[in-house]
């Protein structure tokens, strides 16, 4: 799976796994929190149900993202658009802080960039006429 991560090699590998590890990280300890303040009827997300529900989607997404990164070396643009959408999702979930919106749009920056080199190691090269 790691390896899968680190393609296309380089810094831009290394930068899919890191991003693919903090989505997955992110995503699914917030999901499972969500999911136990919901199951305990605790607020320490919000008082309210249905904001705790709402963060369980975005936090799910964000989870997707990761999920997004680890399919994009067999399918670049799909793999692409998950990891862009829960970058964004995670930037969503704190917007009241930098550095998880940082996180977030650097996760989704990484998605096309490293989209961009898998699609153009996996399309043969166009013959001049």
């Amino acid at each position: 799976m790691i390896k899968r991560l680190r393609k296309p090699g380089g810094t831009l590998g290394a930068l899919s796994v890191a991003s693919a590890f903090t989505l997955a990280l992110i995503g699914v300890i917030g999901a499972v929190a969500m999911l136990v303040g919901l199951a305990t009827g605790s607020d320490f997300w919000s008082d309210a149900t249905e904001d705790t529900v709402a963060a369980l989607v975005i936090f799910v997404i964000v989870a997707f993202g990761a999920i997004g990164f680890l399919v994009m070396d067999r399918s670049p643009w799909l793999g692409a658009a998950l990891g862009v959408v829960g970058g964004l999702a995670l930037a969503v979930a704190f917007f009241w802080a930098v550095f998880p919106i940082v996180l977030g749009l650097g996760a989704a920056v990484v998605a096309v960039i490293r989209a961009r080199a898998l699609h153009s190691e996996t399309t043969p090269a166009s013959h001049a006429g």
